[in-house]
């Protein structure tokens, strides 16, 4: 057995838990990025269906005053039945076309109004499907995540008892020195292929090609620091 085959191991099963770690840390921003999503979606939805209360309710209003004039009209044309001089009649006669030709002003108003509520109400079904889509995938997704949440802390407890044991078969102090070196270094130990440090790419002096061939010492590289393997 090579000498470094006992730390190669510890540094597979590192970057096994580092990956998970990551993984853990990472599912909970993930988690956080569906919820914007369909929150997103949920205020564009919000949003269309405010336009389209504010156009209806438009409407609503020019409908209530159109009627309001119509009804002024049959009163004026009412009393207008019960003038007797000329000139009253054609004042009121000036009255009653002022107040139609401000119906039909109120009538045009309201058929834009209601021209303008069909597109929004394509826009509002249009985000209600997409609310409903972006909420099918988000719980189906959200399921997902917790499932490879749970896994990921189940075989992380596996690996951390997996890397205790592995730990106990490296001899204590190259295990310090490796722990020192992980720690600002990864991966800490490197294949040297041709004389070439495979972490930092620098080309090493006979006497390191030496100590690596030997396989009974740990051996630096001289640029990195990184320990070499052969």
């Amino acid at each position: 057995m090579s000498f470094m085959e006992p730390l190669l191991a510890l540094q597979e099963l590192d970057a096994q838990i580092l990956e998970l770690q990551h993984e853990i840390r990472d599912i909970p921003s993930r988690q956080q990025h569906e919820t914007e999503r369909l929150k997103e979606a949920q205020e564009r939805l919000t949003a269309a269906q405010t336009e389209l209360r504010a156009f209806q309710t438009r409407v609503a209003d020019f409908e209530l005053q159109v009627q309001a004039v119509r009804d002024r009209i049959v009163k004026l044309k009412q009393q207008q039945m019960t003038l007797k001089s000329n000139k009253e009649f054609r004042a009121m006669e000036a009255e009653i076309n002022n107040a139609m030709h401000e119906a039909e002003g109120l009538e045009g108003q309201q058929i834009m109004a209601m021209d303008a509520v069909v597109p929004i109400k394509a826009k509002v079904a249009m985000n209600e499907a997409r609310v409903a889509e972006e909420r099918q995938g988000n719980e189906a997704f959200m399921k997902e995540l917790e499932q490879r949440l749970t896994q990921a802390r189940a075989r992380l407890q596996e690996l951390e008892t997996e890397r205790a044991a592995a730990a106990v078969k490296v001899n204590q102090q190259q295990l310090r020195v490796y722990d020192r070196l992980r720690k600002s270094r990864r991966p800490t130990i490197v294949r040297l292929a041709d004389g070439v440090c495979g972490g930092c790419h620098l080309e090493q002096p006979p006497s390191i090609r030496h100590l690596v061939k030997r396989d009974n010492a740990l051996v630096t590289c001289q640029m990195c620091g990184r320990l070499l393997y052969g």
